[in-house]
């Protein structure tokens, strides 16, 4: 890696402190839950390594601790994922320049967050995203993931059996303040309304007719998909 690349990695892992805080304490709730779910620390970190998606984690150890089979863990998995092909659609314009490897490893490790960083790096110049920018963001995003869900197994894994039975339901509350700080902090507090407004209804209106687990993933699909269109929509108004 040449000067200007190492220069222009170095800032991508820069511009990726702000979001820092928000992976270590969701990932850190995140590795608790994989561990008070019944899950070991490789298991957790396997998971966080390759899945890279909190949602989807969450998602995983809810369904496998309630005995969901394989393959709806794998279609509830794939379902809440399928934003990122809307995002990797959105960031494939300020790709033109990149070949297949790059295009590979920048969509495999974008987030939601870092979604947002690039597109805004990319948006103040002129429309274009250096790969080893992108890189330096991503990675430093990764592994600040990875770290934090197995910080959290290892100190869930540590406690006795009595308390990881009562702190499986704090660590969801804990789980929810972290979202509702985070929504108080968001720039989208329109799109989040409608999003959880429409995830409300669908389920709302499934109850006795879908079981929970479908319903939930359902709703999740649904509203996300149109949250992601909203928030692509008026991304693309302000280029």
């Amino acid at each position: 890696m040449d000067k200007s690349h190492w220069r222009l990695f170095k800032q991508g892992v820069v511009a990726c402190i702000p979001t820092l805080l928000g992976y270590w304490a969701i990932g850190f709730a995140c590795g608790a839950i994989g561990a008070v779910s019944g899950f070991t620390i490789l298991q957790i970190s396997c998971l966080s390594t390759f899945v890279y998606a909190g949602s989807a984690q969450f998602l995983f150890y809810s369904m496998a601790s309630t005995g969901a089979g394989l393959v709806q863990i794998a279609l509830g998995v794939l379902f809440i994922n399928m934003r990122y092909l809307l995002i990797n659609t959105y960031m494939a314009q300020y790709f033109s320049h990149a070949n297949r490897l790059e295009k590979l490893v920048g969509g495999f490790l974008m987030t939601d967050e870092t979604f947002g960083v690039a597109s805004q790096y990319a948006r103040t110049h002129d429309n274009v995203l250096p790969f080893s920018w992108l890189l330096g963001l991503n990675i430093t995003a990764w592994l600040s993931w990875i770290v934090a869900t197995l910080v959290g197994s290892i100190f869930a894994a540590s406690l006795p059996d009595w308390l990881k039975d009562s702190l499986s339901f704090s660590l969801v509350g804990m789980f929810i303040g972290l979202l509702l700080l985070g929504w108080y902090a968001s720039q989208t507090k329109k799109f989040d309304i409608v999003v959880i407004i429409v995830a409300m209804a669908i389920v709302t209106f499934s109850h006795g007719i879908i079981a929970a687990n479908p319903s939930s993933i359902i709703a999740t699909l649904i509203a996300a998909t149109i949250g992601m269109f909203m928030l692509l929509k008026s991304g693309s108004n302000k280029i």
